[in-house]
């Protein structure tokens, strides 16, 4: 397969920004740059290879460049050579997400791709949106892949092999930029849904913390396997209601990512829900975890979501009382158990 010049621009220096920035400037041939709020931590990485707010320990591609400004990485991007693939990877949460959209808007960014990296539900001007969504408002003209699947950051960073999906509407753009990200160790599969991509990458984080909530009640693995088969069975109907491919929940942005999120050690909505099962308080969880939980903030907006489809999300349910502090965690595995009788 015949490679291509690329040129990426990663906006977002979290774990995974970070982590698929040093793994594409390390492996893909492209050339990379990181963008970061924060003039201090661009500097950091710059001098250490290391994000030691996010990826503590793990050294970075020496082909990865960061910086805090914004205005001169556009303008690198947009000079690259006109034969050049052009991308812009956002990786930042879903509640900045509008926020770089807008930011984006003072650069003329004709023929760039946006390539969205958020798993979550974005709320602006009163109405819940996927990333993809958000983006196609501010820049109609310009395409837009997701790119979605079972990737922990600290692994992704340390090199470790992993496979994902890079979907778009147009099947052949997602082609295209798979041959772009694929690399030694990363397996890059297209398709072409992007709403199930969407909503499997904001559900997964929230099934992720009710099976941390399982664990965290020491309710056994059968426990677990079962909340994780219905949480899917809950995406399913949410995706599909919203026109997405059934096919698409066997995939790797489906099922990769669910059963990866909700089993995984690393999986940071997994930690909320273990805590919370043993009695901490939300707040000074999530302070002392120190990054975004996106299941805690995406819960009520996906059941939001399902309300207005008249879609079933009993599991999303539990969660939202339990966040609201409506219920405590066993009542609320409690509620699912006692659930009426129905066909599976």
């Amino acid at each position: 397969m015949a490679e291509r010049k690329a040129a990426l621009l990663v906006l977002g220096a979290g774990a995974w920004g970070t982590a698929i920035g040093s793994r594409l400037a390390s492996d893909s041939g492209a050339n990379v740059k990181l963008w970061s709020r924060s003039e201090e931590l661009a500097k950091l990485i710059n001098r250490s290879r290391v994000n030691q707010d996010y990826l503590p320990g793990i050294q970075l591609s020496e082909n990865l460049t960061a910086s805090s400004n914004l205005a001169g990485l556009v303008s690198w991007l947009k000079n690259e050579p006109e034969d050049t693939i052009k991308c812009l990877l956002l990786a930042t949460p879903s509640k900045a997400f509008y926020q770089i959209c807008s930011k984006l808007r003072q650069f003329n960014l004709q023929n760039l791709i946006f390539v969205s990296l958020c798993k979550g539900i974005v709320f602006f001007e009163g109405k819940n949106y996927f990333p993809s969504e958000i983006i196609k408002r501010y820049f109609p003209k310009n395409d837009v892949c997701i790119l979605s699947g079972p990737s922990f950051a600290n692994e992704v960073a340390r090199g470790l092999p992993f496979a994902i999906s890079c979907s778009s509407d147009d099947i052949n753009l997602a082609r295209k930029l798979s041959i772009v990200f694929n690399s030694e160790g990363m397996r890059v599969y297209a398709i072409s849904d992007n709403i199930g991509v969407e909503v499997s990458g904001a559900m997964k984080n929230v099934l992720a913390l009710a099976s941390g909530v399982s664990d965290g009640l020491g309710l056994g693995l059968n426990a677990r396997a079962s909340l994780i088969t219905r949480g899917m069975a809950e995406t399913v109907r949410l995706g599909v209601a919203l026109g997405a491919e059934k096919d698409t929940f066997l995939g790797l942005a489906g099922a990769g990512d669910l059963f990866l999120t909700t089993t995984g050690e690393l999986s940071r909505n997994r930690k909320v829900g273990k805590k919370i099962a043993a009695g901490g308080s939300l707040e000074e969880i999530l302070l002392n975890l120190g990054q975004v939980a996106e299941g805690v903030s995406n819960a009520p907006k996906l059941l939001s979501l399902g309300k207005a489809l008249k879609v079933s999300l009993p599991i999303t349910r539990e969660v939202c009382l339990l966040l609201d502090k409506k219920k405590d965690a066993r009542e609320a595995l409690n509620s699912l158990l006692k659930r009426e009788p129905s066909d599976e």
